[in-house]
């Protein structure tokens, strides 16, 4: 899309939305912590991910460059690869996969922000059944001043938290899609890298031996496959640079925002139970969308090493074999997006989810 003036302004605005809400989410639960904590704990749970989410804006914004340059030469690769039906079905089931588990984080993520307002409009709408007056607050505990939550005012300030909460959504869903999709591109760059180097260096007659004349182009392809699995190493650790702030701040906080949404439905009944319950899915699919990408790498790079091993590399000459035995060398390094104390894998999903349940069991036992 073309930055005109009307797209930088709405950018801008959707930015300041967003980070007076994280402040007003923030400051809100910080000042319920002695008075009530489970009314903290229902304005912190939310504001975990809306600060993620400006974190991930502002990430992505900064390095738009770099992540423009990524997607050119990803698909530039790609587009390469399009010489079989085998290698075919590899883009269409990764793509697919990537497309179908983005929609779901979308729609989970939708849902939890929906479900926010929905349970603020129906605890009002039961109040007024019994005759209670309509509690002016916000669909997400937040602090304004007090004008704001008052008539004329009050349902524009309704509106614009209510949007704050998709804007949270489009946000993470935005820099995690691009997590995964990248991954999952990379997974598609080895495989057909694996089936290249085994059509290489299939030997059909073994008693054959072959003359200098193929020798000579299968050293000359299996150099050009050594530089093609560099390359996607570089591009892994490209993406490892510009990606570093998103991941380590969504793995060092995502089992504090799982186990917030943990305790929050052991405090809540009735609806603030189903809101919880959605925003922990929500929670889940996001860290194993991290975790999946970075497995599906490292399984990939291992299934390389594992096939090339397997081919028929000892058929050849000293030079193909030794070029063969580098490759597999090389490929036994899996490939990791690296970020400090962590590395995407469902392993790594594990261990959170069990650090997560003594968190649970922590709070259990203070609360």
């Amino acid at each position: 899309m073309e930055r005109t003036l009307a797209v930088k302004l709405w950018s801008f605005f959707n930015f300041f939305i967003l980070t007076y809400g994280c402040y007003a989410e923030a400051y809100y639960g910080i000042h319920y912590i002695p008075i009530n904590i489970a009314t903290a704990l229902d304005a912190l749970c939310p504001v975990a991910s809306s600060i993620l989410s400006w974190v991930k804006m502002v990430s992505i914004w900064w390095y738009q460059d770099e992540l423009k340059s990524l997607i050119q030469r990803v698909r530039f690769l790609t587009e390469e690869q399009q010489k079989s039906e085998r290698k075919l079905d590899y883009k269409k089931r990764f793509y697919t996969l990537a497309t179908r588990l983005t929609f779901l984080l979308l729609c989970c993520g939708l849902s939890t922000s929906t479900s926010y307002s929905v349970r603020h409009l129906m605890d009002n709408i039961l109040r007024r059944a019994h005759g209670k007056d309509w509690i002016y607050e916000t669909p997400f505990k937040m602090i304004f001043p007090d004008p704001l939550l008052r008539l004329p005012l009050y349902p524009i300030t309704y509106i614009l938290v209510h949007w704050h909460g998709y804007i949270t959504v489009v946000c993470f869903v935005g820099a995690d899609g691009f997590f995964l999709g990248f991954c999952l591109y990379f997974t598609v760059l080895l495989l057909c890298l694996r089936d290249d180097v085994e059509d290489l260096l299939e030997v059909k007659n073994i008693e054959e031996i072959p003359t200098e004349e193929q020798e000579a182009r299968i050293i000359w392809k299996m150099e050009r496959l050594v530089d093609r699995h560099n390359e996607v190493a570089e591009l892994t650790e490209r993406l490892s640079g510009v990606m570093v702030e998103i991941t380590l701040a969504h793995f060092v906080t995502s089992s504090l925002v799982i186990g917030t949404s943990v305790v929050d439905i052991l405090l809540f009944s009735g609806l603030g139970i189903i809101v919880y319950v959605v925003h922990t899915c929500a929670v889940g699919v996001e860290i194993f969308l991290y975790c999946l990408g970075g497995s599906h790498i490292m399984e990939a790079c291992s299934d390389l090493a594992r096939s090339t091993f397997s081919s028929h590399w000892y058929g050849h000459s000293v030079r193909v074999q030794k070029m063969a035995l580098l490759m597999v060398a090389r490929a036994q390094r899996v490939l990791t997006i690296k970020i400090p104390f962590f590395s995407p894998s469902l392993e790594t999903l594990t261990s959170i989810l069990r650090f997560t349940g003594s968190l649970i069991a922590l709070a259990k036992s203070v609360i």
